[in-house]
């Protein structure tokens, strides 16, 4: 079998002894990598205790993010292709195989996953809601292993276009491109961000439907004791250092855009400063931008120090500018920043023109998105 399962574990003892003894049974020789930043609960010695010579690990009590574990133990692994996995799964018969028929040198391929019903409304590719129970003490492998059995006769050899974090793909691609980045701390986005490098590559990304294993949902990160109680403000951090890094949620066109803002108070730096490559203020006295940058910085790798520019001594030299009057700014005028990149990738040309109650001049427009593939 020509795939390493790449799998990062943080704690949850119960749930890494239960994955390798699930998985050794259907797979006794599939090389496992495993990778550990700061457990603390005996993780690192159970490694240690491994008779196997099908595994590559590593661990450390330095604090990483969910990056690093992952990109960590794609250096560790030795087979042409890498499949992403948590500890909290448990894999059913033929996964492998059923993953194998489609990973290529262009494919990335997701495999599917059965889920209690915990995020039910969330639909993405390759996902089952059925209740086999939501921890260890409830769950039935006989009933996984049947259940699978009837859906895999259904979804024999179908796929679905689109992949989630759970994907498989070559080792040395993803490799080139640097894994996960880490810019997400400690987590959260960085496979949105992965997958939309993927395609900005021009990979084939599907979901095969009938590579299937069970997924009790987020014990080792929303639902762990040491984030449960911080999950929301990851999330908001998340979501403002992919908005810094792609300019949009949205897959669009990535462009040099400076907002120039008169009257600028704290509320609405931490609004607008994530929406844009440079942004201007009217802070002569170095206040506003002092007091955002105690409170953000720590929440980014990007330099915002770089990034805030004040009156009177800088100026834009962005190749899209955007003015904007903070007395006459109003929520529409916000929900059009958030849209700009999709304004001007469907509409843009070279010049002036007013949109609400901003000002736009686009002096070129240069497209960034496939500068940001590679780490």
């Amino acid at each position: 079998m020509n795939i390493s399962l790449l799998i990062g574990l943080k704690n949850n003892l119960d749930y890494n002894i239960h994955f390798y003894n699930t998985t050794r049974e259907l797979y006794p020789n599939v090389e496992l990598c495993f990778v550990s930043y700061g457990s603390e609960d005996g993780t690192h010695e159970w490694l240690d205790s491994l008779n196997d010579e099908n595994i590559k690990y590593f661990y450390s009590d330095e604090q990483k993010t969910f990056s690093d574990t992952f990109n960590k133990a794609a250096e560790l692994a030795t087979k042409d292709y890498v499949a992403y996995l948590h500890n909290d799964i448990v894999l059913a018969p033929n996964f492998l195989e059923n993953i194998g028929k489609h990973v290529g040198e262009n494919n990335i391929v997701a495999y599917t996953t059965i889920e209690p019903p915990i995020f039910a409304g969330h639909e993405r590719p390759g996902k089952i809601i059925h209740d086999l129970g939501d921890s260890l003490e409830t769950f039935s492998k006989e009933g996984l292993y049947k259940f699978v059995e009837e859906k895999q006769k259904q979804y024999q050899d179908k796929t679905e276009s689109g992949i989630t974090f759970f994907m498989c793909m070559p080792r040395k691609q993803l490799l080139d491109i640097g894994g996960l980045d880490n810019l997400y701390n400690p987590m959260f986005c960085e496979d949105d961000d992965l997958i939309y490098r993927w395609e900005l590559l021009g990979m084939n990304c599907i979901t095969s439907l009938d590579a299937i294993c069970y997924h009790f949902v987020s014990k080792t990160s929303r639902f762990s004791e040491e984030y449960q109680n911080l999950t929301q403000q990851i999330e908001i951090k998340s979501n403002k250092n992919y908005i810094r890094k792609w300019g949009t949620r949205s897959k669009t066109s990535k462009y040099d855009i400076g907002f120039r803002v008169q009257h600028t108070n704290s509320n609405i730096l931490e609004l607008l400063e994530p929406w844009c490559s440079t942004i201007l203020i009217d802070d002569e006295m170095g206040f506003i931008t002092s007091h955002y940058l105690d409170k953000e910085q720590p929440n980014t790798i990007i330099n915002l120090k770089d990034k805030i520019k004040t009156t009177p001594y800088d100026s834009l030299d962005n190749e899209i500018v955007v003015d904007i009057n903070v007395a006459s700014f109003h929520q529409e005028d916000f929900a059009i920043l958030q849209q700009l990149p999709e304004i001007i990738q469907d509409s843009g040309e070279i010049g002036n023109f007013q949109l609400g109650n901003l000002n736009i001049t686009i002096k070129e427009m240069n497209e960034y998105q496939t500068t940001l593939i590679k780490l």
